[in-house]
């Protein structure tokens, strides 16, 4: 039985892929937006569920370019021996044909298995075969620069362009889901990173506890239309033993949050524990031997 968040990343990890929800890849470069919530009612994403495999279709393609679009993809080359192919996380930039006809996709590779390179690559271009992608995953997140290399007119595909990404397009496209609160700054949720390891946070008691053992108990867990794509941090206080999650932020594991309430009370200092996806709250019992949580929800860095 899985319990523990690190046996969930153990158990992930059986398949050589370093993403997980979680996101093991980073684009600070760019300033990455994400999803607040489902896209569902944008009438040309609604056939693209956040978080949950589903087919690859051209049109998915053409969408996931038009958008900048993050997918996990289930891949099985020609030369990958294993049954289920391997995972890797990446942003589909031109679609196009081989000289024969072959379905052909230009990706940013962001991370995950390389089988010609034997071994975990990040941030690289690859050239992938359509008709050899077993399923795919919107991560709810996007890009909104052309990583370093773009060509628009890709050579690699020698039987014609279908699709091609336009990044100017691409931004005003983010800015209409934007506009519609359906998007984020990264960074508006993040707290710190490698470089940045302290931070000052506003939250809100919900004056509830979230027990690992029964999360959906939680009547402001419960209420989130969908906990999938939630964002949880887990937070110990530095001195003393006070356990904390916050809905709505992820923290980089080490670093360190002072806590402000809602009434201006500074509450203390924090350390991160750890931080995960909505998808995974069901499948852990405890984090850091802890399963009990003060809940509190994210409102704004300071």
């Amino acid at each position: 039985m899985i319990t523990t968040l690190q046996q969930i990343k153990d158990y992930y990890n059986t398949k050589p892929v370093e993403y997980v929800i979680k996101e093991k890849y980073e684009l600070v470069e760019d300033n990455e937006y994400r999803s607040k919530t489902n896209l569902a009612n944008i009438p040309e994403l609604a056939n693209i569920p956040i978080n949950e495999p589903i087919k690859y279709t051209p049109d998915i393609a053409i969408k996931a370019i038009k958008y900048g679009m993050i997918f996990l993809i289930d891949y099985k080359g020609a030369e990958d021996k294993h049954f289920s192919g391997h995972s890797r996380a990446v942003a589909f930039v031109v679609a196009g044909r081989s000289a024969i006809g072959k379905p052909l996709l230009r990706a940013w590779h962001l991370s995950g298995w390389s089988v010609s390179n034997k071994r975990h690559i990040k941030k690289i271009w690859r050239l992938f075969r359509a008709d050899r992608i077993m399923s795919i995953t919107f991560t709810g997140s996007f890009i909104r620069l052309a990583p370093n290399g773009y060509n628009m007119n890709d050579k690699g595909m020698r039987g014609g362009i279908i699709a091609k990404a336009d990044f100017n397009e691409i931004r005003r496209n983010q800015r209409n889901l934007i506009k519609l609160d359906k998007i984020q700054s990264r960074d508006e949720i993040s707290l710190g990173d490698e470089n940045r390891k302290f931070v000052t946070i506003k939250a809100n008691n919900t004056n509830s506890e979230l027990d690992l053992i029964k999360p959906m108990d939680n009547a402001y867990i419960n209420n989130i239309k969908n906990v999938a794509i939630a964002k949880i941090t887990f937070l110990k206080s530095l001195y003393g033993n006070n356990y904390i999650a916050l809905s709505g932020a992820m923290g980089q594991p080490g670093n360190t949050i002072k806590l402000i309430d809602e009434n201006n009370v500074t509450l203390g200092v924090f350390k991160v524990l750890d931080s995960i996806m909505g998808s995974s709250l069901k499948k852990i019992k405890t984090i850091k031997g802890n399963k009990i949580f003060k809940l509190y929800l994210f409102d704004k860095k300071l």
